[in-house]
């Protein structure tokens, strides 16, 4: 499976460091396209895929919905 528009965290932390995000819905877009990209790339079920849920929906519980 080709993602066409990777992400990771240590591209967002480099963007939060070097001030790149001119808005908190620009974050949000690049976790959003983390959790995208990982419900693409990982079959339903597997492991990392579970994470990925688990992780979003702390994400969403603590104010990004």
């Amino acid at each position: 499976k080709i993602i066409e528009h990777p992400m990771d965290l240590l591209t967002i932390n480099s963007k939060l460091e070097n001030n790149q995000y001119t808005s908190l819905e620009e974050f949000e877009k690049d976790i959003r396209l983390i959790f995208r990209n990982c419900y693409t790339y990982n079959d339903v079920g597997s492991e990392i895929y579970n994470s990925g849920e688990a992780l979003e929906s702390i994400f969403n519980k603590n104010g990004m919905k």
